[in-house]
């Protein structure tokens, strides 16, 4: 089933989520899951904020990755905007997942595990500025996926794709992550499939 677009929808299901992940243990639990939903609404905005000013430049995709274009982006207020807010939830949405899996040990999250070993290579970078389980300095830097205009990240993790920790310096996996895709799994698993 297709997550729509529309926050009102999308909320519905994030009603549904946070009702079947409510649990005794942690009463907390239900209302992150809703705050998730209400800072969606303001981020859902501003991606359409962004696709704006990327639109002259998509004619049909992908998106024409040219100087101008990231110059026209990176003037605009909603690019830093949803950057910021993007990182944050996804930041949010790492220990929603945490609690419910690693401290609760809620049964009903456990097919959300995946989804937080993703979020967990991806907070690292984010707030340590770090590679998971390496002494590393590394930041990823926002990009766009080849279709369509969603702001996301290539993301560097050893462990993502089964590469070895003692592979050679240099040997790692690339992997593109987005707000977005993290929301949308995020309700495909607890809204729609539970």
């Amino acid at each position: 089933m297709m997550i729509p677009n529309d926050w009102q929808d999308r909320h519905a299901l994030w009603v549904q989520a946070s009702d079947l992940l409510a649990c005794e243990e942690d009463p907390s639990i239900r209302s992150a899951i809703l705050d998730l939903s209400w800072a969606e609404r303001s981020i859902l905005v501003t991606e359409r904020d962004v696709a704006e000013v990327l639109r002259p430049f998509q004619k049909k995709p992908p998106i024409e990755r040219t100087p101008e274009a990231m110059g026209d982006l990176e003037k605009s207020p909603a690019f830093y905007e949803c950057r910021a807010l993007s990182k944050l939830w996804i930041m949010a949405l790492y220990e929603v997942c945490r609690v419910m899996i690693k401290d609760v040990k809620l049964p009903a999250a456990n097919p959300l595990e995946p989804l937080f070993d993703e979020l967990d290579a991806v907070r690292m970078p984010f707030a340590k500025h770090v590679v998971r389980r390496r002494d590393e300095q590394y930041f990823p830097e926002p990009c766009f996926p080849l279709f369509g205009n969603e702001l996301g990240w290539m993301v560097k993790d050893y462990k993502y794709d089964g590469i070895s920790p003692d592979a050679s310096a240099g040997t790692f996996a690339n992997f593109y992550v987005s707000r977005r895709s993290f929301a949308d799994r995020f309700l495909r698993i607890s809204a729609l499939q539970m």
